[in-house]
């Protein structure tokens, strides 16, 4: 029989990207969990110079206020020691998915961590409760058949709202995702039976959920190809068919800025309509077409009608010069054109 998990058999990652701030917020967050996690670590994406080198010195400041060990700076494909806290300085920015995937092949392929049975995939811009990662734990105990667990995620300038209980639903006719509980009182959900919830959980959010350790070998690593936005429904997608029951921790508080990398406001690794940049909003509607492409291709014809309505919330907004960029990032959607775009081409 399986060991129960606890936080002392998880290990946190952290994707970041030009959000110092953020990062450190969320470490101070960590620092004060109920239980220490085994590790954790941090895949910076490329940051910039001046912004990876506030986050490596503001963490080592909080690992000597908490009389630990600095981090260790690895580079890929160097082995990294057996500390608790480790910096991953990749060379390139490959995108959320990407950024999680390096820090999980590290602890994956390094036998000091063969301990780690779960790993709390958290976003930067998040602030978790102390008791958020118990709680995580608590209900992949309770569900020896679920391999996904997401967090109640509330918005950071307003506490007591929630922005997912868990995770989103999916459309398959449009692609369109949407919160779980999206707007309701933090009270409520503590109120509600989550195999409610759970029952209409496409995906958990990727701001926060824990992935068990045969999750990833059965269902594989993050998807890439989406660079941003809807690899954590693919990953979703992937696990039910892999088997695995998608679950969601009530008490598992964890508040979130969102964006703060992206520059996306109302916004998350799902969302109906953020406020978006041109790259940003490329993104949503390219990787939106694609995963129906993918997963439900019977859909396809649905989902590219429903751009209709995206093409007029643009020029509802004002936005007539997004409509050609409308087109052709479902345009690239069909084509399977994916991976990280020119960031010139939105600028």
């Amino acid at each position: 029989m399986e060991c129960p998990l606890d936080a002392a058999r998880c290990a946190v990652v952290l994707v970041h990207y030009n959000s110092a701030r953020d990062a450190l917020a969320c470490l101070r967050a960590l620092s004060s969990l109920s239980a220490r996690p085994a590790c954790v670590i941090i895949a910076d994406n490329a940051s910039r110079p001046v912004e990876r080198e506030a986050l490596l010195a503001g963490w080592r400041a909080l690992r000597r206020a908490e009389e630990c060990e600095p981090p260790a700076l690895l580079r890929p494909g160097q082995t990294p020691p057996e500390t608790d806290a480790l910096f991953l300085a990749l060379p390139e920015n490959s995108g959320f998915a990407g950024g999680n995937n390096a820090a999980l092949r590290l602890l994956l392929a390094t036998p000091g961590y063969d301990g780690v049975a779960a790993f709390w995939l958290l976003n930067t811009d998040t602030e978790p409760a102390p008791d958020a990662l118990d709680a995580l734990c608590a209900r992949l105990n309770a569900r020896p058949d679920a391999g996904l667990c997401g967090s109640s995620l509330c918005y950071a300038h307003a506490p007591d709202v929630v922005q997912a209980a868990g995770g989103c639903t999916l459309c398959p006719l449009t692609g369109r995702t949407s919160f779980l509980m999206g707007g309701a009182a933090r009270s409520r959900t503590l109120a509600t039976d989550p195999a409610a919830v759970e029952a209409r959980m496409a995906y958990p959010v990727g701001a926060s959920v824990l992935v068990r350790r045969h999750v990833l070998h059965a269902a594989g690593l993050l998807p890439e190809d989406y660079f941003l936005y809807y690899e954590d429904a693919a990953f979703g997608i992937e696990a039910r068919r892999a088997g695995f029951a998608l679950v969601w921790a009530p008490r598992s508080l964890v508040l979130h800025r969102e964006g703060g990398s992206t520059g996306a406001r109302g916004g998350g690794q799902a969302c109906s309509q953020p406020a978006r940049g041109r790259l940003m909003d490329y993104l949503a509607v390219r990787n939106r077409i694609y995963l129906i492409r993918r997963y439900y291709p019977g859909f396809l014809p649905t989902a590219l009608a429903s751009l209709v309505g995206v093409a007029l919330n643009r020029l509802r907004r004002g936005q007539l010069k997004r409509l050609p960029l409308v087109l052709r990032a479902a345009w690239h959607g069909l084509r399977g054109r994916m991976g990280q775009p020119d960031s010139g081409d939105f600028s």
